[in-house]
């Protein structure tokens, strides 16, 4: 196999692994699953919510799962869930912007409870398993940093 297209696998599979990490979050969290949430952290990662505040490191992520309100979301029934992230990969570092939803069911059915922009810091570690070191979100609720989250699209991990 020749070297671009060695290299263009590499990217295609990178990315993939970043898809699988995006969308996964979702089902994860809303699975009650600690280990698979923390699974696609490091250690030493932060889950900044913009209205809320940071999560601090795996554990503080995983223990999402086992919040009291998390919990009743999870039971009256929601779906955290990304759209198809735009991915930026240079090297090990990779960034990957997209909208996030929490789906809720009410008693006239469903609805968007939460809509933010998100950008996701991913670095690639040995076997080339992507994993998230840092992670922003902000609520779409006409607040500016949530929209010039999104306009930093083109901006790659060294940003």
């Amino acid at each position: 196999m020749n070297a671009e297209i060695e290299a263009r696998l590499r990217r295609l599979e990178g990315q993939q692994a970043i898809y699988q990490v995006v969308c996964g979050y979702g089902y994860a969290v809303d699975g009650l699953n600690a280990a698979a949430v923390g699974s696609f952290y490091t250690h030493d990662s932060v889950y900044a919510v913009g209205d809320i505040g940071a999560f601090n490191g795996r554990e503080a992520i995983e223990a999402i799962t086992r919040d009291p309100g998390h919990v009743q979301l999870v039971a009256s029934g929601c779906a955290h869930m990304s759209t198809l992230p735009h991915v930026l990969i240079e090297g090990d570092k990779a960034v990957a912007t997209c909208h996030t939803m929490v789906s809720m069911h009410g008693p006239d059915g469903f609805y968007i409870g939460r809509l933010s922009a998100s950008r996701r810091q991913l670095t690639r570690q040995e076997g080339g398993a992507r994993m998230i070191v840092h992670r922003q979100s902000f609520v779409l609720n006409g607040e500016p940093a949530a929209t010039a989250l999104l306009g930093r699209l083109k901006e790659g991990p060294a940003a």
